[in-house]
C-alpha cells in the first residue's frame, strides 16, 4: 500500500484540510463534576468550581478511558481548565470542539462567548473579547439525555446496552483545540475537481473583501500552478490538465496546496490544505470511477473501541483500521451511524480508500427532530466536503427516524427535502436517501438481507426486478417507497452476513442467524455469501457486516480489539478484488 503525507500533515492536527501552525491542543487532564441536581449555575461554577475528579479529554465520562467509566446518565457537566493564550491586538482566539454531545455552553474568565447544540459537527467560539494575554479560565458547560428527537446513531437510549445500541456518551468526545488567528484570515475553502476540462476550483470566504490570495500547487513536492487573486472574487480555478493525476481506489495521489491571504504587502493568514482530483458518475447503472466501472467492496465500520466508545485511542488507531480493512480485501468503509474523525478521512485520502458518509439516526420524527437532523447533517456534509475519499452521502438508514416512510407522504417529502438540500450543498455525489429499503429518490438502490445462506441471496435478488420490487425473500421490506419506482440507479446490496462463532454468542452476545461452529464452517458461509452477491451481474457491489465486534454484537471479522478471527489473507481470498 502507497502512503505518503501530504506537505500539510500535522501530528494530532485535528483539521487536515485547513492547516494553521498557531495552534494548542487543549486535550489531557480537565476538572470536572456531574452535576446531577444542576445547580452549577446557580451556584457559579462559570466563574470557576471545585473539581469533584478529573476527566482525560477527548474521552466521555461514560468510557474508562476518561478515567471515570461511569455509564449513569447525568444530564448536566461541566468542565474547567485553565488555557494560556499568547496573541496581539489584532489576533482572535477561537476554541473549537470537535465533536461535543449535545448542548455546549463556554465562560472564559467568567464571560459567557456562546453556544451551540449537535454532537457532529465542530463547535467554533470566538473567545477573544474574554481572553487575557496568559492565563485564562476556561469553563464549559455540557447538556445531553436520553432524546431521540436528536441524532442518536447507536447511542443507547435506556440505561442499559439492547439490541444493536450501545453506550451513551455525553460532552466533549473529540479533541478540544485552540487556534489564534489574524483578523483578516481565510475563513473556509471549498474545493472541486472538474474532470471535464482539468480544473479544480476554490472557493474561498475571507473575513474581508481586502488584499489578495495566493493559491500554491504542488504534486509530489514540484510546483505545478501558482495563482495570485483579489480576495474579493472568492473563487479561483487552477488548470492541471497538463499535470493531471487521479485520484483512484489503492491510490491517493494528492495534490499539496496552500493558501496565504495578503493584506497592505504581508501575510495576514497561511492555510495548508490538499485535494484529490476524481469523478464520480452513473451510467446504465452501474457506478463510475474517474469513467471506469467500480465495483465497491465495502466494510460496515461503525468506529467503536472498548475503552473510549466513539472516540479512537490515538490517530495511529484510525490508520490502524483503514490498513486492516485493506489486507482483509476491500476497497472502502461505510461508517455506520457516525460522523468520523476528520483524521480518519485524512487517511482514507491518502490510501485512495472509498467511503460512504452517514448520518447518526434519530428515533421519533416530529418537526422538532426534523429540524435537529436536517441542520446537524447539513453542517456535517459542509465540514467533509473536501475529502476526495468520500463517494456518496447516506442521511437516513433502514427508515430509522422516518418509520413510516413506506406510506407517510409528510415523512417522504422530508427525506426528499433532505436529498436535494445535500445536492445543493454537493451536486458531484450521489445521495442515498433511505439505506436499506423504503427508497424515495435516490442515486442508488440499497438493499439490506442478513440471511445466512448464499442461495436464498440469489433467489431474493436474482434478477432487477426482484431487486426493486418486495417484499423480498425471507424479508418483508420493500425496496421503495409508495409512489417511488427503480430508475436505472446502480443496485448494491449494502448490509449482509454478520456471521458469528457459537463461542461467542453467550449471554447477551448476538449475531446475524444461527452461529457457526468452528473456522472452516465460517470461513465456508463468508465465501459462500460473497460468491452468490459476485455471480449477480446487476449488483454494483457489497458491504460486509461488520468490520470489529462491538460490545454485545460480536459478528466482526475481528475481535472488538482488532484481533483478526482468522488470517487477514484467508478474509483477502473471500472479499478481495477477483475481476469484481
Amino acid at each position: 500500500m502507497n502512503f505518503q503525507h501530504t506537505k500539510c500533515y500535522t501530528k494530532d492536527y485535528p483539521r487536515p484540510q485547513f492547516v494553521r501552525k498557531n495552534w494548542q491542543n487543549l486535550n489531557g487532564e480537565w476538572d470536572f463534576y456531574l452535576d446531577y441536581n444542576n445547580v452549577g449555575e446557580s451556584c457559579g461554577f462559570a466563574n470557576g468550581f471545585t473539581a469533584s475528579q478529573k476527566i482525560l479529554v477527548p474521552f466521555a465520562y461514560q468510557c474508562p478511558a476518561s478515567g471515570i467509566g461511569n455509564e449513569q446518565l447525568c444530564q448536566t457537566i461541566w468542565y474547567q481548565r485553565h488555557v494560556n493564550v499568547d496573541k496581539t491586538h489584532d489576533q482572535l482566539a477561537l476554541l473549537h470542539l470537535e465533536g461535543c454531545d449535545y448542548n455546549a455552553t463556554v465562560w472564559v474568565n467568567g464571560k459567557l462567548c456562546g453556544n451551540d447544540s449537535g454532537g457532529y459537527h465542530r463547535m467554533t467560539f470566538d473567545i477573544t473579547n474574554a481572553c487575557n494575554a496568559g492565563d485564562n479560565l476556561l469553563v464549559i458547560k455540557v447538556t445531553d439525555d436520553y432524546s431521540r428527537l436528536i441524532p442518536r446513531g447507536k447511542q443507547r437510549w435506556e440505561k442499559s446496552n439492547f439490541g444493536c445500541w450501545y453506550v451513551d456518551i455525553a460532552g466533549i468526545y473529540k479533541t478540544a483545540w485552540l487556534e489564534v488567528v489574524h483578523k483578516n484570515h481565510i475563513q473556509g475553502v471549498k474545493i472541486t475537481p472538474n474532470l471535464s476540462d482539468g480544473s479544480v476550483s476554490i472557493d474561498f470566504a475571507t473575513t474581508n473583501q481586502k488584499g489578495q490570495l495566493q493559491a500554491t500547487i504542488w504534486y509530489q513536492n514540484q510546483l505545478v500552478e501558482q495563482l495570485t487573486i483579489p480576495a474579493k472574487n472568492n473563487h479561483v480555478v487552477a488548470n492541471l490538465l497538463k499535470n493531471l493525476h487521479l485520484w483512484e481506489q489503492g491510490e491517493g495521489n494528492l495534490y499539496d496546496l496552500q493558501l496565504d491571504l495578503v493584506c497592505d504587502g504581508a501575510v495576514t493568514d497561511s492555510v495548508g490544505s490538499y485535494f484529490g482530483m476524481r469523478e464520480i458518475s452513473i451510467q446504465d447503472g452501474r457506478v463510475l470511477l474517474n469513467g471506469k466501472p467500480l465495483y465497491q467492496r465495502l466494510i460496515l465500520d461503525q468506529g467503536y473501541w472498548p475503552q473510549s466508545a466513539l472516540t479512537p485511542p490515538s490517530e495511529q488507531s484510525l490508520q490502524q483500521d483503514i490498513t486492516l480493512t485493506l489486507q482483509m480485501g476491500f476497497n472502502g468503509a461505510r461508517k455506520h451511524q457516525k460522523v468520523e474523525d476528520e483524521r480518519y478521512l485524512y487517511y482514507a485520502d491518502v490510501y485512495g480508500f472509498i467511503v460512504w458518509a452517514e448520518m447518526p439516526s434519530m428515533y421519533d420524527f416530529t418537526e422538532q427532530s426534523a429540524q435537529n437532523f436536517e441542520r446537524e447533517w447539513l453542517l456535517a456534509v459542509h465540514q467533509q466536503y473536501n475529502h476526495p475519499c468520500i463517494l456518496c452521502w447516506v442521511p437516513f438508514n433502514e427508515s430509522w427516524g422516518v418509520e413510516h416512510i413506506l406510506t407517510d407522504k409528510t415523512q417522504q417529502d422530508f427525506v426528499n427535502k433532505v436529498y436535494h438540500a445535500t445536492k445543493q450543498i454537493d451536486p458531484m455525489r450521489p445521495v442515498i436517501t433511505n439505506d436499506g429499503w423504503e427508497h424515495t429518490i435516490s442515486d442508488f438502490v440499497t438493499l439490506h438481507h442478513y440471511t445466512q445462506d448464499g442461495a436464498t441471496l440469489t433467489k431474493a435478488f436474482g434478477n432487477v426486478a426482484d431487486c426493486v420490487g418486495g417484499p423480498w425473500l425471507d424479508h418483508d421490506r420493500q425496496t421503495f417507497a409508495h409512489g417511488y419506482l427503480h430508475q436505472g440507479q446502480p443496485i448494491l446490496l449494502t448490509e449482509f452476513g454478520g456471521t458469528s462463532f457459537v463461542k461467542d454468542t453467550f449471554g447477551g452476545n448476538w449475531g446475524y442467524g444461527s452461529a457457526v461452529a468452528n473456522d472452516a464452517e465460517y470461513l465456508a458461509r463468508l465465501g459462500n455469501l460473497v460468491d452468490s452477491i459476485r455471480a449477480l451481474p446487476h449488483m454494483q457491489g457489497f458491504c460486509y457486516t461488520q468490520l470489529t465486534d462491538v460490545y454485545q454484537e460480536v459478528n466482526g471479522l475481528l475481535y472488538f480489539d482488532r484481533t483478526p478471527k482468522q488470517p487477514l489473507t484467508s478474509f483477502a481470498q473471500i472479499f478481495g478484488n477477483k475481476g469484481k
